[in-house]
């Protein structure tokens, strides 16, 4: 139905104006992510573990040319997520990102409208969006990111993903315990994605370019290095990266070297059972390799006042936080290099919606001059 203006017999038009009922703001807290994102537009009760966070692979599925009708859902021309993934055998399957960084811009806006619709699915509100970012994101990949974004939600803001992964694993209720640690006051966060691995030194405000660091080594590069090693010892073995993934996220550890990881494979076609507990571990140990280099590059930047007790709240989050042991072989590491009683832990939550929820946060906080629009 059109717009109507319905006028009294004695008013002139030009003296009408038709006021449009003012929309209700819908803050949104997103954590774009290479391999998985998280959006979230409602926080959960004080002392509540559980969030309101819809977690979604990231990934975009274009139909096979010549596609039958009634082989997709709904004779769908696009599908995203794991809709996608249940559908791969007649799509072309698009990952937005890489690395952190769009790759393709048009699969990336599809892929941000999905997600909005799946938080407002009427589009009845003004979606104010806080997406977190990679620590030095460029000014080239930014801009990518807010055009595509400015195109679903109705205003923007990018934050660095290790200070919302703080915010969103602070706990505003324990504050005044002496007991707490509060990560955003003096910490140093580590968020080891798919695509890179986050460093920031928190000290309650948004960070500088000078406490960020970021490596393009994360879960990604672990998963080559564990499909060169299993190669070269089993040459006859040739596994696609989704399942030397499955292997890494279900065995992976850090250390001494294991045995006794066997798994099934397919060897032309036949069933066999090969052990991998030693290249798991390689891998895994290369990241962390990586990490503690990196460490002792953003620890000397931190300023001498804050360096002591900002070792004792080194806190690492994000999926390769999850490999066994990584937090102890990363202190042994920073001991071994000669630092005093250095603290490293895992975050205290879920690590999955953190950043979602620090964006949250700082979606319901932000002043309305803040927003990109």
């Amino acid at each position: 139905m059109s717009d109507q203006v319905i006028e009294e017999e004695d008013t002139p038009a030009e003296d009408v104006v038709k006021t449009e009922p003012r929309r209700k703001k819908l803050p949104i807290g997103l954590d774009l992510g290479t391999l998985e994102s998280c959006i979230l537009s409602k926080l959960s009760k004080p002392g509540s573990d559980q969030h309101h966070g819809i977690l979604v692979p990231t990934i975009v599925g274009y139909p096979e040319e010549g596609i039958l009708a009634g082989i997709l859902p709904g004779n769908s021309g696009m599908l995203h997520g794991n809709d996608a993934l249940a559908n791969q055998l007649h799509l072309r399957l698009v990952n937005p990102l890489s690395d952190g960084i769009i790759q393709d811009i048009e699969a990336t806006k599809s892929f941000l409208g999905y997600l909005r619709e799946r938080v407002d699915p009427e589009f009845k509100g003004d979606a104010l969006c806080v997406i977190g970012i990679p620590a030095v994101a460029d000014e080239e990949s930014k801009h990518k990111l807010q055009e595509a974004a400015k195109s679903v939600f109705d205003g923007v803001l990018l934050i660095p993903e290790p200070f919302l992964a703080a915010l969103g694993m602070r706990d505003e209720e324990r504050l005044q315990q002496e007991d707490y640690k509060d990560p955003v006051s003096n910490s140093l966060f580590v968020d080891i994605g798919a695509g890179t691995t986050d460093f920031c030194i928190i000290q309650g405000y948004f960070p500088k370019p000078e406490d960020l660091l970021s490596i393009p080594f994360g879960g990604n590069e672990v998963d080559v290095i564990m499909d060169q090693l299993i190669r070269e010892s089993y040459p006859e073995v040739n596994l696609p990266i989704s399942m030397i993934r499955g292997f890494k996220e279900e065995y992976s550890y850090v250390g001494e070297p294991e045995s006794g990881v066997r798994v099934k494979v397919p060897v032309e076609g036949k069933p066999r059972k090969i052990e991998i507990g030693k290249q798991v571990g390689e891998a895994c140990n290369r990241l962390v390799d990586e990490i503690a280099e990196s460490l002792k590059q953003v620890i000397s930047s931190a300023s001498p006042q804050s360096v002591f007790s900002l070792l004792q709240n080194i806190i690492l989050t994000g999926g390769g936080s999850r490999i066994r042991n990584i937090d102890q072989e990363i202190q042994q590491r920073l001991l071994d290099e000669g630092y005093e009683n250095p603290e490293v832990r895992l975050s205290d939550k879920d690590y999955s919606p953190l950043v979602a929820i620090g964006a949250l946060k700082v979606a319901k906080a932000a002043r309305e001059d803040q927003w990109l629009r």
